[in-house]
């Protein structure tokens, strides 16, 4: 039995409102979407072979220069329905195949419903001699009678009813912008958005022609050539050249197309698939849209060194502030909610390690320099041994380091197991009893920090915590007691009697940031975190193997094979190019220079922020991830003229391109909120849901029913306006009655 739920009512439309007198059933429609395109496989971009190490972190270069921009087929379209959750089929389909792909089976189900309420091709197969007549005219008749919508990539214009001039093609960066006629609908993106154009070739100085003209090896002589009537909706040079066409065909059928390729790379066409898949099903999504934006400021309490060289006023190291933190919460953070859309809410995460409080008291004369744990944090790549033996395995893992490499350059690999039960304790034998002399009022009398974070209740909300581990040990080569020492001194010191934040709702006690994303092949390490009651972790994901490759809108979970321990959840997060030891913008753009140079030349903190912006605006928010952003406590200094830190200008700057392009609300989660939106959209996917319209010969719509392919239990949402609604499937299908539209079956 499905029982509704709202989570949005009020600028949703009525989905679950009970028709007076609900239409007769003419026909079923699945709301899935079908995906027609060539056999070849997407190539994704190729980048530099010996990627730069990044700082600290030891993580590989994000924007990997020397980067050859491909079109790689479909991925623009599947990275933005996957991102929603919208059930999707792709078919390759192959004009050589013996035997042919059987339309009918495809199209329609044993029980005469039909399978899909939309297709998109590419390239567009029914005009390029893929299909032969009779195939290209069953697809139409199923369009026809379903009221089945169909988007068009590469479609040559002719085909779409312009007639072409190919001289005013261009792969130049061509601004592109919406026509008044485009059918934004819910997807949300804004009508003066500007679509950028390189490398894409849109331009088509044409006229509109009456029929749509197509043809093809057996369609004869004569083509086919169906009535049409072809309306520009994405131009650009103020109307001259036309890129996007809505095709209204005399038979009733409807399709939108564009005249050149598309592919990842570029947000343009990512845009483009928003528009596609909420015009294509006639904005009734069966998904949900989150664009999340959540930094997280890893070494919180701890301070940071400076590169030699990189002093800033005499300073050595930065350790963050009392106005540091303040000026986060306050009129920086109310000017940036008033640039976005109502319901956005962004703050910062603070991944803490506690023994930074007890060095800083000591530091003031609060407490004796004895209750410091003092363990080295780095990792061996670290190590004087690295370079001393001519150790090269880092990057390249160990199943590839040959044999004949030092012992302990086979084991200094970002992917290396570590085995169970091995490995020296690093921590004194009494660590674990510590707390025991712990003075609480001397630790916030002797830290300015500390006593903020538990007495100021803005600053309390005003940010996400989390535990980053006791005193920032790297846990590759870590001892289950070590482990237990950096995760249990953490609690402790977070608990109610000391900085009295772990029962806050900001504070995440389930999911954390291990230091140098550590030990995630560690199995004493966590297992020792599962004890403290941590079974999730953020991952790196400049490192392939941190990342779920089947599917990155899920969790990867370890294996005893693998990782030495079962189950423990890797969560995805994004490196950024906002180094952990950077507090300025010349700090920041000197580093970024060093590794960067040679590809892009000379770049200033402008240039490194713009490139920051369409980086993670084209990768992570316009297809829907939920992955968080790594930073560092460095990065909230505000040192420098500009009155802004490192983290307030990353975010301004992906901000400000945003919201020239969508109007969604954006928002930050805390780890454990983050964990749960994981495991909700694991629990969905798992259900294989089949959502099915129930369309009256008119168009409406009386009722949506849900299934679930598996039998399992999850939330099934629907957007069908600026909210979702959800609905509880548990273990089967169930109907639920709605006042929806969808087309008038038979055509016009």
């Amino acid at each position: 039995m499905l029982h509704p739920r709202r989570l949005a009512a009020a600028l949703l439309v009525a989905v679950l409102v009970v028709a007076t007198a609900p239409p007769a059933v003419a026909l079923n429609v699945g709301l899935n979407v079908l995906v027609l395109t060539t056999p070849g496989k997407p190539v994704p971009p190729k980048g530099r072979e010996h990627p730069e190490i990044r700082p600290r972190t030891g993580g590989r270069a994000i924007l990997g220069p020397g980067a050859r921009r491909r079109f790689s087929n479909v991925d623009f379209f599947i990275d933005v329905v996957r991102g929603y959750g919208v059930p999707y089929t792709v078919v390759r389909w192959d004009a050589a195949a013996s035997p042919r792909q059987n339309l009918t089976q495809l199209l329609w189900a044993p029980d005469g419903s039909a399978r899909f309420g939309a297709y998109l091709m590419y390239p567009n197969l029914e005009a390029m001699g893929a299909m032969n007549r009779a195939e290209v005219e069953e697809l139409w008749a199923f369009q026809h009678a379903t009221a089945a919508r169909s988007v068009k990539f590469a479609a040559w214009p002719t085909n779409v009813g312009y007639l072409p001039d190919v001289s005013a093609c261009t792969s130049d960066d061509v601004p592109m912008r919406f026509t008044a006629a485009a059918p934004l609908g819910i997807s949300g993106i804004k009508s003066s958005a500007v679509l950028g154009s390189e490398g894409m070739c849109p331009a088509i100085k044409a006229s509109p022609l009456p029929a749509c003209s197509m043809w093809a090896a057996d369609f004869a002589g004569t083509g086919l050539h169906p009535g049409c009537t072809s309306t520009p909706v994405l131009d650009f040079d103020g109307g001259v050249y036309t890129a996007g066409v809505l095709v209204n065909y005399a038979d009733g059928r409807e399709s939108l197309a564009f005249t050149f390729d598309c592919a990842s790379w570029t947000p343009s066409c990512l845009l483009l698939g928003h528009f596609s898949l909420t015009w294509m099903l006639r904005n009734i999504l069966p998904g949900e849209r989150q664009a999340l934006l959540s930094p997280q400021m890893d070494d919180f309490f701890l301070s940071t060194k400076f590169d030699a060289g990189q002093y800033v006023g005499g300073r050595s190291q930065y350790r963050a502030t009392v106005p540091d933190l303040r000026a986060h919460i306050t009129a920086w953070r109310t000017d940036l909610l008033a640039r976005l859309p109502a319901g956005s809410d962004i703050r910062l995460e603070l991944p803490l390690s506690g023994n930074g409080v007890l060095d800083a008291a000591a530091r003031n004369g609060a407490i004796n320099q004895s209750l410091i744990l003092n363990i080295s944090d780095r990792s061996c790549l670290d190590l004087p041994d690295y370079v001393a033996l001519g150790c090269d395995c880092w990057f390249i893992g160990t199943d590839a380091c040959p044999a004949t490499a030092p012992l302990f350059c086979r084991q200094c690999t970002k992917d290396w197991k570590k085995p169970v039960g091995t490995g020296a304790n690093r921590a004194p034998a009494g660590a674990l009893t510590s707390p025991s002399t712990w003075n609480v009022t001397a630790f916030l009398s002797g830290d300015a920090l500390a006593a903020e974070v538990a007495g100021n209740a803005d600053t309390r909300s005003g940010f996400f915590y989390s535990h980053h581990t006791w005193s920032h040990q790297n846990l590759d080569n870590a001892t289950l007691y070590d482990a237990q020492v950096q995760i249990q001194l953490n609690k402790r010191i977070a608990a109610a009697d000391y900085l009295n934040i772990a029962a806050l709702p900001t504070f995440s006690s389930r999911c954390m940031v291990t230091p140098q994303i550590s030990g995630l092949r560690n199995g004493d390490a966590l297992a020792a975190l599962a004890e403290a009651g941590v079974t999730c972790a953020t991952g790196d994901n400049t490192w392939p193997f941190l990342l779920n490759q089947d599917n990155p809108y899920h969790p990867l979970y370890t294996t005893v094979a693998t990782n030495g321990y079962d189950g423990f959840a890797i969560i995805p997060r994004f490196a950024t190019e906002v180094y952990y030891n950077c507090s300025t913008e010349t700090q920041n753009a000197d580093l970024y220079n060093r590794l960067y140079s040679n590809y892009y030349g000379p770049s200033t903190i402008n240039d490194i922020l713009a490139r920051e912006a369409a980086r993670v605006v084209r990768d992570s928010l316009l297809k829907l991830r939920h992955d968080p952003f790594m930073f560092h406590q460095a990065n909230l200094a505000i040192l420098d003229a500009s009155g802004k830190s490192l983290v307030m200008r990353w975010v301004d700057a992906v901000v400000d391109l945003y919201s020239t392009l969508v109007a969604w609300p954006l928002r930050s989660l805390g780890l454990d909120d983050l964990f749960a939106q994981y495991k909700a959209r694991e629990a969905r996917d798992a259900c294989a849901l089949s959502y099915t319209l129930e369309v009256a010969a008119d168009g409406g719509v009386g009722a949506v029913s849900v299934s679930s392919g598996s039998g399992g239990s999850c939330s099934a949402p629907l957007m069908t306006g600026a909210g979702t609604s959800s609905i509880a499937v548990s273990g089967g299908a169930g109907r639920f009655v709605t006042s929806l539209v969808w087309g008038k079956l038979g055509g016009a």
